[in-house]
């Protein structure tokens, strides 16, 4: 893993994100490792349908299974995790 740090955030977006976490349970730190790990998935989930679309807009047969999503992993995976 490594470390991300953020500066220049407002103190009241930091209560405001460290009352969500307390919210559910978590510290500020689990919270906001949540956030990243879910908007990554977003990203991923995005490009594969991107990438699907531009198979079937050129006219190539797009197999989709349960088996293609769950082991995919977009061409910038390294990048993003």
């Amino acid at each position: 893993m490594v470390a991300i740090q953020v500066r220049g955030v407002s103190e009241a977006n930091r209560r405001t994100l460290s009352a969500e976490g307390k919210a559910r349970g978590e510290s500020l730190q689990e919270y906001l490792l949540d956030v990243l790990d879910r908007e990554a998935e977003e990203i991923d989930n995005r490009q594969l349908l991107a990438d699907w679309a531009a198979g079937s807009a050129a006219g190539e047969p797009q197999p989709v299974s349960f088996a293609h999503l769950h082991d995919f992993e977009p061409e910038n995976a390294k990048a993003i995790r």
